[in-house]
């Protein structure tokens, strides 16, 4: 007898089958199965992801009722037979068949079996009833969701495995952005000779263009845009207009080399703020703008709505858009106002004293 007889009761203890980490996001994707059924796990390295858990299929007759007592017992359970395509049950899951694709955002994935998606966590997986999509379930089943041919997802996937092989590539999408968008800084700042890697070393590669000008030193992020954002699909309609960004702050000149270091360091840990905690920066949004040159200015909004700030048109990959976030450093008191009443009412007001804002000695708004 094998270990996944099936010719018993008995409830054997799940198996790992394949585990890969996210390439972009502090989570680990699991495919196990017992002698009973089998499931895809997104585990998140924080609390607030937790466990999202997806059905992939049952292994033996599924069951007329929910097995609630195994899984008050904490064992995954079967789906019940009116939700699936093969009621029998179907064949243990050979690891040699099995790969796993991470969305292109980090934050979901899919199971795939000789290149067929058998299942998908999409980044909303684990809300309300819905825990994902699964090929062989028919209907919305209590554990997972028919992956219907229409579904969305299909394409999504599709565009992942593309994303992901064009890093294989002799000229990969950093290579062939980062110029583009470097010269479109040079056009519209000034020529600089300045520029940072900000990605340790790590992928996905990243750089920070860095001008001094007479008047002003601007810092922008490049090629961040070549991912999307976590999460952003789950509270706009308009995702694409979105999930792409670009960051910058301008300041006033005089500022120490050690100084500049600095908020280079700032922006660049901001840029990884979306990936590492699983969530998104957008307009309005406020970050801690931790840089050691301001006393007074702690906090920062990101918006790129205010009259002073040049409006950006990025060069982007394909037909993504990208958004560019300046970051506008605020005090205490404005940070404040923010949080209690939205950003607008400071917006409004730092944008009634124009260049001011990039001014890190000027008076509080509010």
């Amino acid at each position: 007898m094998g270990l996944f007889s099936r010719n018993n009761n008995k409830i054997e203890k799940p198996e790992v089958v394949l585990e890969v980490r996210s390439p972009s996001c502090p989570l680990t994707a699991i495919v196990e199965q017992d002698n009973r059924t089998a499931y895809f796990y997104l585990f998140g390295d924080n609390e607030d992801f937790g466990v999202k858990s997806c059905w992939i299929r049952n292994l033996t007759a599924a069951p007329e009722e929910i097995e609630v007592k195994l899984m008050e017992k904490g064992v995954p359970p079967m789906l019940t037979k009116e939700f699936c395509k093969f009621p029998q049950g179907q064949e243990l899951l050979n690891v040699k068949d099995l790969e796993i694709v991470w969305l292109e955002e980090g934050d979901g994935a899919a199971l795939l079996e000789n290149g067929e998606i058998l299942c998908v966590i999409p980044s909303w997986g684990g809300s309300g009833d819905f825990y994902g999509y699964a090929r062989d379930c028919k209907g919305e089943g209590h554990f997972a969701w028919e992956l219907s041919a229409d579904n969305e997802m299909n394409k999504r996937i599709k565009e992942a495995i593309y994303f992901a092989k064009a890093w294989e590539e002799d000229e990969n999408p950093f290579q062939l952005l980062q110029p583009k968008i470097l010269d479109y800084y040079d056009e519209v700042f000034g020529k600089s000779e300045k520029y940072y890697a900000i990605d340790n070393s790590e992928w996905p590669p990243k750089g920070l263009y860095v001008y001094e000008g007479p008047e002003k030193i601007v810092f922008a992020t490049v090629a961040v845009s070549l991912r999307s954002q976590p999460k952003i699909e789950m509270y706009f309609e308009n995702p694409d207009e979105i999930n792409r960004i670009e960051l910058g702050i301008i300041l006033k000149s005089g500022l120490t080399n050690e100084q500049i270091n600095s908020v280079a360091s700032f922006v660049s840990g901001t840029t990884a703020i979306p990936w590492d905690y699983i969530t998104f920066l957008a307009e309005g949004h406020t970050v801690e703008f931790q840089a050691a040159v301001s006393e007074k200015f702690k906090y920062a909004v990101l918006t790129n709505k205010l009259k002073v700030l040049p409006k950006m048109s990025v060069p982007t990959l394909g037909n993504s858009k990208t958004n560019f976030l300046w970051i506008v450093p605020v005090s205490n008191a404005e940070w404040q106002v923010m949080k209690e009443s939205g950003s607008q009412f400071v917006l409004d007001k730092l944008d009634s004293i124009g260049e001011e804002i990039f001014n890190l000695e000027r008076e509080e708004v509010v």
